[in-house]
């Protein structure tokens, strides 16, 4: 099993090392149990890390933490996001993304919003044993109302403004404003296990509202000569 799944994680990372994010030992966005030398992949580890905590203006403060166990030869993924409020609260944990939904996953913290109530992070989801690439979501914590919030609807926005018949990567870039969030959309890595339809050539940029629901060009594609 363990040799079978890493002939096919050499394959993976050969055939897409250019257009895909690696898999890391460290990272807390792409932590694996297993990961590329160069020559090799390593053998499989428990591996656990976790992101600085960021502080908002208004005094929260957050992490995140990935663990890694590895069970009858396959390796799950646990990420939890933990709030405090106040510089002496007790961190609680308020999201888990557990191996039931997607045996790979990592996050990534962005930041709070500017008043410093909402926090921004991305959600990065992939299988294990499999060359299908990443998922992207953007997850946000609203520490006014203690809720959490993955944004599911954001690819429904950006299939709309594309169409139906469009392969796209999406990445979370930034804040702008306290209800919208700044997006960028690129072309997905290429895979051989079905038939793919590319409609982006060029990374582009998004702005997603977050009470509309819908996006508009980025000021970088609004600018960019016809």
């Amino acid at each position: 099993m363990i040799f079978v799944f890493a002939l096919l994680l050499g394959w993976w990372q050969a055939s897409q090392a250019a257009t895909q994010p690696r898999v890391s030992a460290t990272d807390t966005a792409y932590l694996s149990c297993t990961t590329w030398t160069g020559r090799a992949w390593t053998d499989f580890t428990a591996r656990s890390a976790r992101t600085p905590v960021v502080e908002s203006p208004k005094g929260f403060r957050a992490y995140a933490q990935v663990d890694i166990v590895v069970e009858d030869g396959s390796c799950q993924n646990t990420t939890s996001l933990y709030v405090a409020s106040g510089p002496s609260g007790t961190f609680e944990v308020v999201y888990a993304k557990r191996p039931s939904d997607s045996d790979g996953n990592g996050i990534r913290l962005i930041g709070w919003s500017p008043s410093g109530e909402k926090l921004l992070a991305e959600v990065n989801l992939w299988k294990y044993e499999t060359d299908l690439g990443f998922g992207h979501v953007p997850l946000i914590y609203n520490a006014s109302t203690r809720s959490v919030k993955e944004i599911r609807v954001l690819d429904d926005a950006l299939s709309r403004h594309f169409g139906g018949n469009c392969e796209f990567e999406l990445g979370v870039e930034g804040w702008k404003g306290n209800q919208q969030i700044q997006v960028k959309v690129s072309r997905s890595p290429e895979t051989d296990e079905y038939e793919q339809h590319f409609c982006v050539k060029e990374p582009r940029a998004f702005v997603f509202d977050l009470q509309k629901g819908s996006v508009q060009a980025g000021m970088s594609e609004c600018q960019a000569p016809n």
